[in-house]
């Protein structure tokens, strides 16, 4: 019985390899490495990248949560076909020091692509027509994450300033790119403070390279970002602010107004001497959004899109509404993921630590995907975090039933996976959320640690005088 669950497991796992090469084909590009001087060890990148996208999926993302796993079993399906001993008798230590330097030896590069090519082929499964368009639609929206402040990132990203004083944490600034049908990330970019988040998401936008819709919020409505939108071929949807729309329209503005504008860069824009600084046709539409029991709200929306009869100012209303998704994703990856806090202590660890990240949250929207298929849904229907705890353990835990084939257990997973649906609520919310402080066990300070100490020890000094 034992033989049978063991080659039972063995046969799952091989699957569960060949469709993660599939979903990212580029992480095939690890191959080149496996030949390098130093690879022909117990770690190598296939099965790093493995091991990382696991630390990041499990509760505490601990590097010996990494080494707990190769020694009990967990991870031996990450293991190359010929090898006459697993893992969990070939990983001898207790230590994680052999893990980390392993995932310091692997480039960033390598993280990168794997990212590109996971995105692609969500985007692919997919299919290309959604609300009615025929073409990719992406979600532009930026944030921030919060570093330990060691000296390296203290050189590189700076120290963040607060009102009161300098804060412990080091904050660095994070944009991202959602890809709205299948929910997948498509392009990430980060910086310091000193960087703002339209210079992060103009590079994005390059990067992706892909000639879609791109909606965005009034923080990047600006024309540096709808040059480097319509350099790749797409089309532009951002909120602008209203002294902007000014700009654009010196005449009365009335609520339903839908004008032709040319927009022309200023004096304070920042343009890329490489792209086209010519300016930018389009429309600048005006509505004003009323709702019983709420204060009036105006939109400025200015689009590349010119044909009003297959895209009426309501419509596009309606496609800039969908752009709440992107702070949904933005959630989901750093709360659901635990990505709001990095722990790496060296620049090269916190971004290879954040793609890893990144790659991991497309991995769980692939099998959102395919139980959104089942249920016959849109893949926003379905709870990530449901998702991401039946997943969890199906692709890490060991089967325990021989009659169980890995092809049955993914039938299993992906009609459970069906069943995490949202809770539909049929009335809003009549009151707005609330959170309950928590119970603090020490105080906060602002100060370094090392002039706290110097204080501490100087009170104990003096109560020991008196």
């Amino acid at each position: 019985m034992i033989r049978q669950t063991e080659r039972t497991n063995k046969d799952r796992i091989s699957q569960v390899e060949k469709s993660f090469r599939e979903v990212f084909p580029h992480a095939t590009a690890i191959q080149p490495y496996q030949a390098h001087k130093g690879y022909h060890r117990l770690f190598t990148p296939w099965i790093v990248l493995w091991c990382w996208i696991y630390q990041r999926l499990c509760g505490e993302h601990h590097c010996d949560e990494v080494v707990v796993a190769l020694r009990d079993g967990t991870l031996d399906h990450l293991e190359a076909e010929g090898r006459k001993a697993p893992l969990s008798q070939r990983c001898r230590s207790q230590s994680t020091s052999g893990y980390c330097q392993a995932r310091k030896r692997i480039p960033v590069a390598m993280f990168q692509q794997a990212l590109i090519a996971s995105s692609g082929h969500l985007r692919n499964l997919v299919g290309s027509a959604v609300a009615g368009i025929e073409r990719a639609v992406y979600l532009l929206d930026g944030s921030t994450l919060r570093l330990r402040p060691t000296p390296a990132l203290e050189r590189a990203y700076g120290i963040h300033r607060t009102v009161k004083k300098g804060s412990y944490w080091v904050v660095i600034r994070f944009a991202a790119l959602f890809c709205l049908h299948s929910g997948s990330l498509t392009a990430a970019r980060e910086g310091s403070l000193h960087t703002s988040e339209t210079q992060l998401g103009i590079g994005c936008i390059l990067e992706q390279a892909s000639p879609g819709l791109y909606i965005a919020d009034r923080g990047f409505g600006i024309f540096s970002v709808a040059q480097a939108v319509r350099a790749v071929g797409g089309d532009s949807l951002f909120r602008l602010t209203r002294l902007r729309a000014m700009k654009l329209y010196r005449e009365q503005f009335y609520p339903g107004m839908d004008v032709l504008v040319q927009w022309n860069p200023s004096s304070k824009d920042h343009l890329d001497t490489h792209l086209s600084a010519a300016p930018i046709a389009g429309r600048l539409i005006y509505v004003r959004l009323e709702r019983k029991g709420f204060r009036s709200q105006d939109l400025y929306l200015f689009t590349t899109l010119p044909d009003r009869e297959a895209f009426p100012a309501k419509r596009l209303v309606a496609f800039y509404g969908l752009r709440w998704q992107a702070e949904v994703d933005l959630r989901y990856v750093k709360r659901s993921l635990g990505l709001h806090t990095l722990q790496g202590k060296s620049v090269d660890i916190i971004r290879k630590d954040l793609y890893v990240g990144l790659l991991a949250y497309n991995l769980i929207r692939l099998f959102i995907l395919a139980g959104a298929r089942r249920a016959h849904l849109q893949p926003s229907a379905l709870s990530f975090v449901m998702v991401l705890r039946r997943v969890s353990r199906f692709l890490f835990q060991p089967i325990t039933d021989q009659d169980c084939s890995w092809w049955l257990g993914l039938e299993r997973l992906v009609s459970e996976l069906a069943r995490c649906k949202l809770p539909s609520r049929k009335e809003r919310r009549g009151e707005p959320r609330w959170v309950r402080p928590r119970e603090k066990t020490y105080p906060e300070f602002w100060s370094s640690r090392i002039i706290a100490r110097v204080l501490y020890y100087h009170k104990l000094q003096t109560a020991a005088v008196w």
